[in-house]
Formats: structure tokens, sequence, C-alpha cells
């Protein structure tokens, strides 16, 4: 077992030394953070909204990946300009890795209740690949370092994305790409690279059912070039604009179940469980977990359903 781990991490590390340099952030929670991937989301919440989460996968398993996540966004003075800014920190396996984004949002009032809003972010990031912390079982020397192993790689880049999004207290649609450049830490080197980025679109609309209960679905999808695209589809039921009970289907034959409760008006917790059905690791591992905290800051009740939308 301990050879089939160390084996399985250092395969992970090499995959994320190639692809990294992307802002893999892309939670199961997408739906209550839609600013973590698109800028263009920035103040959609008409309050200064901060929101924290933190993501562990496949939890048992040994340098199995874990993430942190911090925002805050909001509109400023003048309704048509929105600021954020988010923070995060990712491992997997021996790879490190930390960045920030600060973003612009320009919002145009289509109608009463209905904005289109374009955002840009900016940012860096910085990774360290911390080889000789691997524990082989042949090759060391005398001092118990595998020579193999012996080096750490660390590297930075800059990060640059957009997005566009159409959105109203009852339905929202949004096209991004969070980074446009590419990090090589094998060449210590960045590039401006459309063609190996993340393409993430993602949309969700309200069904009232009655005075105490409500329908969401929603839909994210990502495309890259270089890989195959990923799929993911939300239906949530909510009972009393206060408890969010819903599931996710990914086409990665991953299915994930969410709860959410809304604590106060401005105080919103939720929890979601991925379990992978065709994963190769799936019996090594006992799931994902995901928690997130969402706090919005002068909080005022303008529309039927603020909370969501």
């Amino acid at each position: 077992m301990k050879r089939i781990t160390i084996v399985i991490v250092i395969c992970l590390s090499f995959l994320e030394v190639a692809v990294f340099a992307q802002k893999d952030l892309v939670m199961s929670q997408y739906m209550h953070n839609r600013y973590s991937i698109n800028p263009a989301f920035a103040g959609n919440r008409e309050a200064i909204s901060v929101y924290g989460g933190f993501r562990k996968k496949w939890v048992g398993f040994n340098g199995a990946p874990t993430s942190q996540y911090f925002s805050g966004h909001g509109p400023l003075r003048n309704k048509n300009v929105a600021l954020g800014l988010d923070v995060y920190n990712q491992k997997y396996g021996v790879t490190s890795q930390t960045g920030f984004t600060l973003s612009y949002t320009y919002r145009v009032l289509v109608k009463e209740g209905q904005r289109l809003s374009f955002g840009l972010n900016a940012g860096y990031l910085s990774q360290n690949s911390n080889w000789s912390s691997i524990n082989t079982i042949e090759g060391r020397s005398e001092d118990g370092i595998d020579p193999e192993f012996a080096s750490n790689e660390s590297g930075g880049s800059p990060m640059f994305g957009f997005g566009v999004a159409w959105y109203s207290n009852q339905f929202f649609l949004g096209l991004s790409a969070i980074n446009l450049f590419n990090f090589d830490i094998n060449n210590n080197s960045s590039e401006f690279a459309p063609d190996k980025s993340d393409y993430i679109f993602t949309g969700g609309y309200m069904f009232a059912l009655g005075k105490k209960f409500d329908l969401q679905p929603s839909v994210l999808a990502r495309y890259n070039p270089q890989f195959d695209p990923i799929a993911d589809a939300n239906l949530t039921l909510i009972y009393d604009k206060m408890i969010w009970l819903g599931a996710s289907y990914r086409n990665t034959q991953d299915i994930v179940a969410l709860v959410g409760y809304q604590i106060t008006p401005q105080l919103r917790f939720s929890y979601s469980f991925d379990y992978s059905m065709g994963n190769d690791i799936k019996s090594y591992n006992d799931g994902t977990h995901e928690i997130a905290l969402q706090f919005d800051f002068g909080y005022k009740i303008k529309t039927p359903n603020p909370k969501f939308f």
C-alpha cells in the first residue's frame, strides 16, 4: 500500500507541475460564490460580500489535494463599478501554490433588476514543488536523501483574466477565462497562452414553487483545449429562503451532495460532499469535503429572494 501511495503522489505531482499554473479552483459550491470563477460577478450581491472556503479532496489519502479560498467584492458608490479581491492557496502532493488577483468590473443596468457586467482581473501566483519531501523506498544516499529527488523547484507568474455576466434576482449567466497565462515551472517561465487556458460557462435560474419553496437548477461547463471538457449540473431545493438541499453530477463520474443554512440575512453556511464513482483511486479515499462561510456587510432586503442572486 505504501508503494502504491508513493507512486500515485509522485504522478499527481508531475501532473500538477504541468497544469498547475492555471487557477484551478472551481469548487463544488460555485453557485454560492460565482465571483471565484468570473470577475464580472463582482458586486452582484449589491453589498460588500466576503467568502471563505476550505476543500479537502480524497480524505484519507496521503498527499491528497487541499485548497483554501478567500474573496471580497462589492459595488462602489458609483453602482456601475465594482471591485474585488481573491486570495487562494492549494497543495497537491509535493506541489503548493499561492496566488491573488484584483478585479475591476463595469456594470450596465439593462433594465430594472437586470445587469450586464464586464470584468477584468490581474494578479500573481507563486509555486513550489518540494521533491525532497518524498519518502522513497530505494535510492537514498548516506544522508538519507534520494539524489533523484534532492532539489526543490519554485517560480512565479503573472495572472490575467476576463469575464462577462448577465444576471438578476432570478437568473444568472456568465462566461470567463480566469487566467490567460501559462506557467512552465520546469523552465521557470510564463507565456500568454489563450490556447492553454480554462474557459468557464455558468448559468442558473430560480423557480418559485410556492410561498415556502424555490427550485434552483444551475450548470457549469469548463473547457480547456488541452483536456476533455468538464460539465457540472446541480439542482437545489430551497425552503423558506433559509435551508438549501442540493445534488450535483459531474461528467468525471462524481456526485455531490450539498446543504446550506442561511443563519441570518447576512451570514450563510454551506457544506458539500463529493463522491467519485469512476475514479481509479476511489478505493483509497473517503470522498471530498468542502465547507464555506459567506457574509454580506450593509445588507438590505430589497427583493423577495435577495439571498440567492
